[in-house]
């Protein structure tokens, strides 16, 4: 998982890039890119990662991310299925953006100063936004540009959109940390139903352990241990709705925790529920 770089490429004709995906599951790193992006997950489920917010992600999951914010959806290893997403990009200085802006698109510029740190939304505003989506990779140019300006309006208007990153949170990485990152996160995604290690991941990482302590959360806003906690808390609140017949023990120590009071406490403090709990008010929802 390697925290790069990303090129958007526009086709002939466009001001922004607007893709459909379906693939078996999600494989774009962590990474980043001078454009600001309107995601939709259509299918599929997992983490998403927003500079150092980890969320739980479902079908129906809208973020908008400004520029250069390091993002990515990660699918747990059992996943199996479509994953399918709309995807918007356009440059911050595209029409609507802060400095950019007809009177008529005041309420696009806020939306855009506010997505900074990941705006992610529910709701009826997202419910809206998410069916006119749906129909913009179907447009000839001219129309798609008018629906995505309302989809931003609206949303801009109605003060939707839960931050997600931290205040103050803007990692920069460079070429060393794009290999560092990558070989770390390898580790954490393909160990975290095991045994995981702060050490064996300073070494991958090729320094001391006190500095890729300090490191790691400069870089990701969370300590080495906190992070493998949210990964692991995260792919056991599906597993709690997806596999009723097993017990939460059973569900814990198979992601990797081997103490069950310790599992309770991390999962309570993520959560805000126990285990159980979690498990009953998805069965009613």
């Amino acid at each position: 998982m390697l925290a790069q770089r990303e090129k958007v490429s526009l086709n002939p004709g466009e001001s922004f890039a607007c893709r459909e995906f379906r693939t078996p599951r999600f494989v774009s790193p962590l990474h980043f890119h001078p454009e600001c992006e309107l995601t939709l997950i259509e299918a599929s489920h997992g983490l998403r990662f927003v500079g150092d917010s980890i969320e739980r992600f479902e079908p129906g999951d809208l973020v908008l991310l400004g520029p250069n914010l390091p993002h990515y959806w990660n699918n747990p290893p059992d996943w199996s299925g479509v994953a399918h997403s709309i995807v918007v990009q356009f440059k911050p200085d595209w029409p609507g953006a802060p400095g950019q802006t007809a009177p008529e698109l005041a309420g696009v510029a806020r939306l855009l100063r506010r997505a900074g740190r990941g705006l992610c939304f529910s709701g009826r505003p997202a419910v809206i936004a998410a069916a006119r989506l749906r129909r913009l990779p179907g447009l000839e140019p001219l129309p798609r540009l008018l629906l995505l300006l309302e989809t931003l309006h609206d949303l801009g208007e109605a003060g939707a959109g839960r931050p997600l990153a931290s205040v103050g949170h803007a990692p920069v990485f460079s070429d060393a940390d794009q290999g560092r990152l990558a070989k770390v996160l390898d580790y954490i995604d393909r160990n975290a139903a095991g045994v995981v290690r702060q050490p064996e991941a300073a070494r991958r990482a090729g320094l001391s352990p006190a500095a890729f302590s300090r490191y790691f959360r400069r870089k990701l806003g969370h300590t080495f241990e906190e992070f493998v906690n949210e990964v692991r808390v995260g792919r056991i609140c599906r597993a709690l709705v997806d596999q009723p017949e097993r017990t939460v023990a059973e569900v814990a120590f198979a992601a990797g925790y081997n103490n069950l009071a310790n599992f309770n406490r991390q999962f309570r403090r993520r959560t805000g529920l126990s285990p159980r709990q979690y498990r009953r008010r998805q069965r009613l929802e």
